[in-house]
This record gives C-alpha cells, structure tokens and sequence, in this order.
C-alpha cells in the first residue's frame, strides 16, 4: 500500500471516531436520567453510613492500640523493678562472698603456716638424723 491510502484510512478513521463520540455524547446526554435530589440524599446518606462505620473502626484500633501501649507500660516497670531488685540482691550476695572470703582466706592462711611448720619439723628431724647416722 502506499503513504497515500494509509493517510487516508487513517483520516477516514479518525472522522468516523470523532462523530461516532459526538454521536454517543449526545445521546448519552439526551437520555440520560437526570439525578435526582431524593438521588442525591440517599448517596450522602450512604456516605455517611460508610464513614461512621469507618470512624468506629478506627476507635475501635486506637483502643487496641492504647490497651497495648498500657500493658507494655506495665512489663516495662515489672523489668524495672525487676532489675533494681536483683541489683540489690546481687549486691548483697557480693557482700556476703566477700565475707566468707576473708574468712577463708584467714583460716587458710594459719593452715598453710602450720603445715609449713610440720614440713620444717620434720625437715629439720630428718637433718639431723642423717648428720648422727641413724
């Protein structure tokens, strides 16, 4: 086919969709219902039905919401009092080893002396046995 018969269907195209659109425009408009106030009445109430039930929803969310906010205020303080109390108690096992320790480490102190003291006796017997000849 050649540029010339493609332009031209192309034109012929082109007219026959704009009058087919004025064509329906028009009727369209012609025999369209017109709307009505009782129309429009029942599509605002409608609207508002649908955004009561809408506001309500989210209420009821927020208060989901708020009710768990509230609950995680409270975990939060149950693991603060938590932790306060085992500082404390933490602090006083510290204490308390600390303590124990001492005394440990005084009776063990006077062990190691006396033990000490019975390898130096029996170091000093065995000495002299041998520098005697027995």
């Amino acid at each position: 086919m050649s540029f010339e018969v493609i332009t031209l269907a192309i034109g012929i195209g082109g007219i026959a969709s704009g009058i087919a659109g004025f064509v329906n425009g028009y009727y369209h408009k012609t025999h369209s219902k017109k709307e009505t106030l009782e129309d429009r009445i029942n599509k605002l109430t409608s609207a508002l039905k649908e955004s009561s039930h809408l506001v309500t929803e989210v209420e009821i969310e927020i208060n989901k919401r708020k009710n768990l906010v509230q609950e995680l205020q409270k975990d939060a303080e149950k693991y603060e009092k938590l932790v306060s109390i085992n500082k404390d108690q933490v602090e006083a096992v510290a204490q308390l080893l600390q303590g124990e320790l001492r005394k440990e480490g005084n009776k063990s102190f006077w062990k190691g002396i006396m033990a000490n003291f019975i390898f130096f006796v029996l170091g000093a017997g065995v000495s002299v046995a041998l520098s005697i000849g027995l």
